[in-house]
């Protein structure tokens, strides 16, 4: 097994394994295993509405595209705008939503 096969093994095996680190969410409709980190909501000192960030870590196979910014993903039935997309063998898409 080389270098490249092993990280693929980690990812599959170890961090988007539901066992471990991952869980599965509905986004945009599919059930997909995949790991999201949920930053502390902060409020907006203009307007007292809250900025809630996520980091989600998903397979693009699973996924079946790659978010580009201010695109509209669904996460168990609540949106959020994607503000970045990092592509390196696991997508790391950071996302936003706002709440009051």
């Amino acid at each position: 097994m080389n270098f490249k096969d092993q990280i693929q093994d980690d990812i599959s095996n170890t961090f988007l394994d539901i066992g471990e680190f991952a869980a599965e969410h509905n986004i945009d409709g599919q059930n997909i295993i995949c790991v999201i980190d949920e930053e502390k909501a902060t409020p907006n000192q203009n307007d007292g509405v809250y900025v809630i960030r996520r980091h989600l870590f998903i397979s693009q196979t699973d996924l079946g595209y790659i978010p580009v910014p201010e695109q509209k993903i669904s996460i168990d039935d609540k949106y959020y705008y994607v503000v970045d997309c990092i592509n390196e063998d696991l997508l790391e898409v950071i996302l936003e939503a706002r709440d009051s």
